[in-house]
């Protein structure tokens, strides 16, 4: 992989950047818009970042040579005072609250959306980004459709790859899947600790699973049925709990 060495001014330290890796079931690398690679980046310390440029790396400690450190997905900057974050209460600022943590050593680049909470870092830390002018050259980040979640039913089942879920998403809610995953889910279902009361049957295109009417919350009720959506999805949850994907060593795909 090409490798360039950038400087930043008032460090003696080298900072080597490559291209963007590909997704792995490990790291799920966001491509980012065509055209866009590691020659348009620069590094800077967190406090000069800009509303508009792209974060795109952290780097290895230093001093000496540090390496790029790749977000999984890269973000747009709006910097902003940690001080006055307008964020509604993320995990991210309570820990920091919680620990006293002294908010003028750090500057927060970006609040909390729906899928993540804040990026709050050392105002010092070096940063590599591509500026808001070289960024608007390209296709925005939102371009990029997203790469599935992760998801699996147990340490030996899975993973499923779903639509991306939110940030307070949680485990017994639905995830969405296409034929294709709800078949092999019902399938390793049979095998599995989470399947162990439950039956599945296709009935058309509409998914049955029921479950032992011993354990029924609801008598009379013969099951969950779950059809497609407009675009052909299985909604599928709420009947165990779902376990994000945390292989380490499986670096296949």
């Amino acid at each position: 992989m090409p490798e360039r060495i950038l400087t930043m001014p008032h460090s003696t330290d080298q900072f080597i950047v490559t291209d963007r890796p590909a997704p792995t079931l490990t790291h799920r690398y966001q491509p980012l818009p065509d055209g866009m690679n590691h020659t348009h980046l620069t590094v800077v310390p967190a406090h000069q970042i800009r509303t508009g440029d792209i974060v795109a790396a952290y780097f290895t400690d230093g001093p000496g040579t540090r390496y790029a450190e790749h977000l999984e997905e890269a973000f747009t900057a709006d910097p902003h005072d940690d001080r006055a974050c307008p964020c509604q209460g993320c995990d991210t600022c309570e820990n920091r609250a919680a620990y006293g943590v002294t908010p003028d050593r750090y500057i927060c680049l970006a609040p909390s959306d729906d899928r993540e909470d804040c990026v709050i870092v050392f105002r010092n830390t070096p940063v590599a980004i591509i500026p808001a002018p070289i960024a608007a050259r390209f296709p925005p980040l939102a371009s990029t459709p997203p790469l599935p979640d992760l998801f699996t039913l147990d340490n030996e089942h899975g993973p499923y790859e779903a639509l991306p879920v939110s940030r307070t998403w949680g485990p017994w809610e639905a995830i969405s899947v296409t034929r294709a995953t709800a078949e092999q889910i019902t399938t390793d279902l049979t095998t599995s600790h989470a399947g162990r009361h439950l039956t599945c049957h296709w009935l058309h295109d509409a998914l049955l699973i029921a479950s032992d009417p011993r354990l029924r919350t609801e008598p009379g009720r013969p099951g969950r049925l779950i059809r497609p959506d407009a675009d052909g999805r299985y909604r599928i949850g709420g009947l165990w709990p779902w376990q994000d994907w945390t292989a380490q060593d499986d670096d296949s795909n």
